[in-house]
């Protein structure tokens, strides 16, 4: 069991690494910053009443953006479930599937599918994947803050890439990966 000091100053080195790629990946979903902020400093509070478990830990990172990632859809959901007012005595709700348009389900079907296919990387793959394409960080930061060489990110980099693009092959086809490899490309 760690110290309090250092479970405090382990939490303020996370936060304070983390804090702002989080804010900017939560915008991607929500587009409303000071939501972000909110949803963000949701999840370090839900950190820091774990700390025991989380602070230090290999997953940290993951758990992080997969937190954020759900509390924004979360926060999406609830934000779409607006009550239209009364109709014959019965309350009449509007779905978010209702209210989605065609290509906005197909993006929640494809962040499903990315979701799914990330889960299944290892999680040192997952982890390095994460930093690079959503922290865009480069390889040099990975291997600082991961303490491992640039040579393993890009060997994790290459491993993950290989693994999505054979997963998302089998569930969605061709032209998925090529949505895929367009939007890597273009980030």
């Amino acid at each position: 069991m760690q110290e309090p000091e250092q479970l405090y100053r382990l939490f303020q080195e996370t936060f304070y690494k983390y804090y702002e790629p989080l804010c900017k990946y939560a915008f991607t979903i929500v587009k409303e910053p000071h939501s972000c902020e909110d949803i963000v400093q949701e999840i370090f509070l839900r950190v820091w009443e774990k700390k025991q478990n989380l602070i230090g830990s290999e997953e940290l990172t993951w758990y992080l953006y997969t937190a954020v990632r759900n509390n924004c859809l979360s926060f999406l959901d609830k934000k779409q479930k607006t009550v239209l007012g009364e109709f014959n005595g019965q309350e009449v709700i509007e779905t978010p599937v209702e209210r989605l348009s065609s290509s906005t389900r197909e993006e929640i079907d494809f962040d499903t599918l990315l979701k799914t296919a990330l889960d299944n990387l290892p999680p040192k793959c997952r982890e390095v994947f994460v930093l690079s394409r959503v922290s865009n960080l480069t390889y040099k930061q990975i291997s600082d803050s991961l303490g491992i060489s640039i040579k393993t990110v890009e060997n994790q980099m290459g491993k993950a890439l290989k693994i999505l693009r054979t997963y998302i092959r089998q569930k969605q086809g061709f032209l998925i990966i090529a949505c895929i490899i367009f939007l890597f490309l273009t980030s």
